[in-house]
């Protein structure tokens, strides 16, 4: 704001050298104009009345007029000694009247919110009253004034207030009066004294509203009866109410803090500042620009009403894209499904050409879609083409286990003519609570009824509703329950047969998934085996029975050689498993060297498992050797013979 008042003073300047007898200042979070420095040398102005009563006249960056009916002697000038402009009256003489005069300041002063004006004053003299003033011009040409006074001997408000005595200062359409001052502390050296002017009006039943203004002046000077008396003026300090605006700065893709970010507003730069720093900003509208080298610039509308907090994300230089409405705060419930939406906006349409979204550290993604389109990924990525405009992303996935989880989002982009690659990559963390309620599943699943509890464990109630889905996603079952506050209840889920399945736990707009497996309870284990003609083979199933009840089964064996059906019936106790074995006699005539049996069991009439066995024929179960021609017993005996000899020999060695 310095340099902005600075770039104002100069342009005034030239203003006034070209003939304009007044310049424009912007008061902002702080306008001072010390007389005592040089760089205000210009208003230290020498006038006077020229030794006669006169209160009206014009000077180039003072003017004078009067504040009572009867015109004094007076003169105005700078007083080195004290660094300030001083005003001398005097009563010329003579006697019986009050005589006044002020000297407003010929500069327009913008301000565009509440302000306060600051006066440092010093006043002598006997039997006189100081005054200050501010004048507030409105956009509709109309002029309010204010003045702020001291009450002094003789000039006190009362019978005299509103006579000739304090008559409206010249120029005014409307005066208000004050009498706030405090002489004996104005006489005894530089005072300050703030006023705010806009306050003061309401408290007269005045509403002013900023917008109506289009500039203020200010004045000050004396009244005085009898009496000679002077009044210097330091400084005056004119400043908007502001709030102190703290900045949070951070890179938009990794959230790590920002330093050395300068602040423009307009061409005006309002400071460089780090990430937590602060700006006092005048109340009301800014637009700000934050630039940093390897970022791209970021404009930002801010509405200053008092003291208050904004957050700035930039983007590297690399990026093509900005993230935004992306959730800062990702809380999701264990194994549910998430939907994280968010809008993908270019930063420059020549860097979004053939743009790659990809997916790193996040295993279980159900869906992208892109502007409400299904994605199919290609080699781990999901081409998302061409984006000229914002587009809404969303990506579907499954949360795992309680506790804190990220992933990367990346992508890749080019220009027009693919001479360039840009990349954008966001980090993403979310948590993972547990679930309301707890959940008791089976040990193991098997096709029929089991039994899935649930207790409610937030002190809440909700309707669970829970669903099972097939491997095509098609669903088998489902129930609802409405939970009272830590309630318990039993579903009971009914599997139609062995396979993969997902159990939905669905619960004011949240779904919890789980894969389910169930395994078959009766296995063969004997898929195939060997038999000699005339002898006995043994088919083997093994039985499960993870139920806590006590299992039934018919066990059917067919087909093949197999003169009848063979039929056994067993039983597996709870939580157990064992192996039956089903034995059957082969006939010694048969015209095949391979058979085919079937193996069925039953549960009640219900069929729960059916299979093949394949039975292989041999001729004979001893030891052959590959030999060919006839009958084999003379080289037994040969070898039994060799044996013999071989023994009753090593025996005749001992």
């Amino acid at each position: 704001m310095e340099m902005r008042r600075a770039l104002s003073l100069v342009l005034g300047l030239m203003l006034l050298f070209s003939g304009l007898m007044n310049a424009e200042l912007v008061a902002g979070t702080g306008l001072t104009i010390d007389f005592s420095q040089d760089k205000w040398a210009y208003l230290r102005e020498s006038i006077d009345s020229g030794g006669t009563w006169l209160n009206t006249k014009d000077g180039q960056y003072w003017y004078f007029r009067p504040q009572t009916g009867n015109a004094p002697v007076w003169s105005f000038g700078y007083d080195s000694t004290k660094g300030a402009m001083k005003l001398w009256e005097g009563y010329g003489g003579s006697t019986g009247h009050a005589r006044g005069v002020v000297a407003v300041l010929n500069q327009s002063i913008v301000v565009s919110t509440n302000f306060t004006v600051t006066f440092q004053i010093f006043g002598s003299g006997a039997n006189r009253a100081y005054v200050v003033g501010v004048l507030i011009f409105r956009k509709d040409g109309t002029v309010v004034g204010l003045r702020y006074a001291t009450q002094g001997s003789n000039l006190e408000p009362g019978a005299r207030d509103g006579t000739t005595y304090y008559a409206p200062v010249a120029g005014a359409d409307t005066e208000y009066r004050f009498y706030v001052m405090n002489k004996t502390a104005i006489e005894a050296g530089f005072t300050n004294v703030t006023v705010n002017p806009l306050a003061d009006l309401a408290s007269k039943g005045v509403v002013l509203n900023p917008s109506d203004i289009a500039y203020i002046r200010v004045y000050f000077g004396l009244v005085l009866y009898d009496v000679n008396a002077q009044i210097w003026l330091k400084s005056i300090t004119v400043k908007e109410e502001t709030g102190k605006v703290v900045f949070s700065l951070k890179d938009a893709l990794t959230g790590q803090s920002l330093t050395g970010v300068t602040v423009k507003e307009g061409n005006t730069t309002l400071g460089v500042i780090d990430d937590g720093g602060t700006l006092q900003l005048t109340k009301g509208t800014h637009t700000l620009t934050f630039e940093k080298s390897g970022y791209w610039s970021v404009t930002k509308t801010i509405d200053v009403q008092g003291d208050m907090s904004v957050s700035v994300e930039m983007y590297p230089s690399s990026a093509a894209f900005q993230f935004l409405n992306f959730p800062s705060d990702i809380q999701v419930y264990e194994n549910s499904i998430y939907e994280l939406t968010f809008t993908l906006s270019p930063i420059s349409t020549q860097a979004t050409y053939n743009t790659y979204l990809s997916l790193s550290g996040l295993s279980d993604v159900l869906e992208v879609r892109k502007d409400g389109q299904t994605i199919s990924p290609e080699s781990g990525k999901y081409y998302l083409g061409d984006i000229s405009s914002p587009a809404q992303i969303s990506i579907k996935f499954r949360a795992g286990s309680v506790g804190t989880h990220g992933f990367t989002i990346t992508l890749t982009s080019n220009d027009a003519i693919m001479s360039k690659t840009y990349t954008t990559t966001k980090q993403v963390t979310y948590q993972v609570e547990p679930l309301p309620f707890s959940v008791q599943m089976p040990s193991e699943w098997q096709v029929g009824t089991n039994e899935l509890r649930i207790s409610e464990s937030s002190g809440q109630s909700y309707l669970i509703t829970a669903v099972l889905k097939d491997s095509q996603g098609n669903e088998v079952w489902s129930d609802s329950y409405a939970f009272s506050p830590y309630e318990a209840y039993t579903f009971q889920v009914n599997v139609p047969a062995e396979g993969s399945y997902t159990l939905e736990l669905q619960w004011n707009g949240q779904t919890a998934v789980f894969d389910i497996q169930v395994n078959p309870a009766i296995t063969l284990k004997t898929k195939q085996l060997t038999v000699e003609k005339g002898g006995e083979g043994v088919i083997t199933l093994h039985f499960k029975n993870p139920s806590s009840s006590v299992q039934y089964y018919t066990i059917k064996v067919s087909g093949g050689f197999l003169p009848k059906e063979i039929n056994q019936s067993i039983s597996v106790a709870p939580l157990t498993e064992k192996d039956v074995s089903i034995a059957f006699a082969v006939p010694s005539e048969l015209t095949y060297d391979a058979y085919e049996l079937n193996v069925t069991v039953l549960q009640g009439d219900a069929v729960v498992f059916s299979d093949k066995v394949a039975v292989i024929i041999s001729d004979s179960g001893g030891f052959n050797l590959p030999i060919a021609g006839g009958d084999n017993s003379w080289l037994i005996y040969a070898i039994a013979g060799l044996i013999v000899i071989a023994i009753l020999a090593a025996l005749a060695r001992r």
